[in-house]
């Protein structure tokens, strides 16, 4: 009898470390399955985050026009989003930047009679439509605002605290006195070590009605 129960006991010890064994491979496989799952397919991983620029205009006095930014930032993924801090004075590609031109689109001058026989003509190309290119400075934009960083004010982001928790949706204004019937281009910029995300909107104060366009 002892020894009968001496080999049910062996059985069992048996069996319990290889169900063990099983258990541990099964948690292995589930765990490498959340890992390609939630770091490769869905990269939960990465920062994601978006800028949203919403303009208004509204009428002061003779030619002058308030025009004001609201800058939607949101935080999309899954993971906390740190701004990228300054690291010198000359260091501008930080924070939250805002800028924004007023466009003059120019026509450009036709090509004298030989260049156009030479020069072939570029796919698409109109030299009779105005247009505008932010970063070759087509259609001679004025500058009015270049690179302010709406956060150099926040407390926490001046002492390198700041960042946006995952859902977190967070609203920057800012405003500023333009003139009549001129068109701007206002572009914002959320810059992180990675890079940037930006939105670039366009508005005009051609028709500035008492409540705003």
């Amino acid at each position: 009898m002892d020894a009968y129960r001496a080999e049910r006991l062996r059985d069992a010890h048996l069996w319990a470390d290889l169900v063990s064994k099983v258990l541990g491979v099964v948690a292995l496989v589930v765990a490498g399955w959340w890992t390609y799952t939630n770091f490769t397919v869905e990269r939960t991983h990465d920062p994601t985050m978006e800028v949203n620029v919403e303009p208004s205009v509204h009428p002061l006095d003779g030619s002058r026009v308030l025009l004001n930014v609201d800058v939607f930032l949101r935080n999309a993924g899954k993971v906390a989003i740190i701004p990228r801090f300054s690291g010198g004075d000359d260091d501008r590609d930080v924070g939250l930047e805002i800028s924004i031109v007023e466009i003059e689109p120019g026509i450009q001058p036709e090509p004298q009679a030989k260049d156009q026989a030479e020069l072939p003509a570029r796919a698409g190309q109109d030299p009779a439509v105005p247009w505008f290119d932010w970063t070759s400075g087509d259609g001679r934009p004025r500058p009015l605002l270049l690179k302010r960083n709406l956060l150099a004010s926040n407390e926490d982001y001046r002492h390198r605290r700041y960042q946006l928790n995952p859902g977190v949706r967070s609203r920057e204004p800012f405003a500023c006195v333009v003139e009549r019937n001129r068109l701007y281009a206002i572009r914002a910029r959320f810059w992180t070590d990675q890079g940037s995300v930006a939105d670039l909107v366009y508005i005009d104060t051609f028709r500035v009605g008492g409540g705003g366009s």
